[in-house]
This record gives structure tokens, C-alpha cells and sequence, in this order.
């Protein structure tokens, strides 16, 4: 039959074949550390988008301090601990829940929370902006709220709503008075 040395030659040939049809009929692609986070799990909780939802539509008819601060750290609580990507598939849902969390801190009176949580949203979606309606900026419009020092020049370089910039101006010539 097979000497040692045949069945040998023949045994290491038969495992490089198979070697390589394993090989070449599995497509594994390697993705980024990045976009592993996605792959781990690190979703935003469906049932929490939807409870921020309903409490927003519940706290419109309310002008409740405590309500615009419950709904506000409700939408953090939705996003805390994700880290987000511009490819991550909830990451415009994640800028939306940090934004209604900014606007919430501003409407209960919680400027310093808004400014602490905008701050978050600027490191958490660098280089990525919500667009109003009117396609204005989330980012210049929080800013505009939330920073009294800025000058009538500095106002009229952020891309924010003309009404909202022309009251905020008027507030601040009386303030200055």
C-alpha cells in the first residue's frame, strides 16, 4: 500500500486542502474597534426612546419645572454609557435624546445642567450638529441660550433663528442698561 513517508505526504496534503477551501469560502471582515461597540449590544433600550416620548407629549401640556427636569434626565439616562459613532445605527437618536435633554435642563431652570450636558453632547457626536426646521443649528442655538457673555458680533456669526437672535439681543441692550 502507502509507506509511512506516502501517508505523511499525503495526510499534510489532504490538510492543506482543506486549509485552504476553509480559508477562501469564509468572508470574514474585520471590523473597527469602533463599530464592535455596536456589535457588543450598544443599543439605546427601545422601551426608554419610547417612555422619553411619551413623557415629552405629556409635559407639552404641563409647564412644570419638574416635569422638564424629570423628562430631561430620563433622556440621559437613555444614552448613558453608549458610545456613539457617525455610523452607529442610533446615533441620530442619541443626538435627539441629548438635545431634549439640554432644552429640558433650560426650560426647568437648570442652566447648569444644560450647559454640563451640552458640553457632553459636543464631546459624545464631535463634529456632528442637530438641524432645526428652519435649518438652523442645535449646537449655536444651546449656545446662544445658555452663554450670556456672547457680543451682538459673536450672535450674529452662530446659525440661529433671526427671532430668537433679535430677542436675545434686545435682552441683553436692557440688561445692559
Amino acid at each position: 500500500m502507502f509507506s509511512n513517508t506516502q501517508l505523511k505526504h499525503l495526510y499534510i496534503g489532504a490538510l492543506a486542502c482543506f486549509a485552504a477551501a476553509g480559508c477562501s469560502s469564509t468572508n470574514e471582515t474585520r471590523t473597527a474597534p469602533v463599530e464592535q461597540a455596536y456589535s457588543l449590544g450598544q443599543r439605546i433600550d427601545n422601551s426608554c426612546s419610547q417612555q422619553v416620548n411619551q413623557r415629552e407629549q405629556a409635559v407639552r401640556t404641563s409647564a412644570s419645572p419638574a416635569h422638564f427636569m424629570a423628562l430631561a434626565n430620563q433622556a440621559n439616562r437613555c444614552i448613558d454609557n453608549i458610545r456613539f459613532f457617525p455610523t452607529h445605527p442610533d446615533n441620530e437618536l442619541g443626538m435627539q435624546l441629548n438635545a431634549i435633554a439640554v432644552v429640558n435642563y433650560v426650560k426647568s431652570g437648570h442652566l447648569e445642567m444644560a450647559q454640563a450636558s451640552l458640553d457632553e453632547f459636543r464631546q459624545r457626536f464631535a463634529q456632528q450638529d442637530l438641524v432645526f426646521d428652519d435649518y438652523t443649528s442645535f449646537i449655536d442655538t444651546a449656545t446662544a441660550l445658555l452663554d450670556s457673555k456672547l457680543s451682538n458680533r459673536q450672535l450674529a456669526m452662530l446659525n440661529i433663528n433671526p427671532t430668537l437672535r433679535s430677542e436675545l439681543q434686545r435682552a441683553r441692550q436692557w440688561s445692559l442698561q
